[in-house]
């Protein structure tokens, strides 16, 4: 395995966390009961337990870069969202150099889904 680096974000409830992944597609690679790893192909993302955090109160947040955000967009966007009312999905914005479209999960983290612009 090469070196990396994951996001580590809160997970008020990993039952719940898990849950919320799972519904965007991601299966538990990993648990303890102080952090968990969650996989989606090549995505990863890392949670500790934080019990404590208010959600509205989070300002924890992570980039996912892909290289087909439409893709992704779509998948996560075509899911019945009325399941979780405390999280949202926002819709593709483009912006100079990037398309992003964002998710809040249901612990108040922010995820940035990115895809660079190719150069003319």
């Amino acid at each position: 395995m090469q070196d990396y680096i994951s996001a580590n974000l809160p997970a008020i409830d990993f039952d719940q966390t898990r849950q919320f992944y799972a519904f965007l597609g991601f299966q538990c690679s990993d648990q303890s009961q102080e952090w968990m790893i969650m996989q989606r192909g090549s995505l990863q993302l890392e949670f500790f337990h934080h019990p404590q955090l208010d959600s509205k109160d989070s300002w924890f947040s992570a980039c996912i870069r892909t290289q087909d955000l439409a893709l992704l967009f779509n998948q996560w966007c075509g899911l019945d969202w009325a399941q979780y009312p405390n999280a949202k999905i926002t819709n593709i914005e483009h912006l100079n150099e990037i398309d992003l479209f964002c998710v809040i999960d249901l612990n108040g983290s922010l995820l940035r889904c990115i895809q660079l612009k190719q150069s003319a």
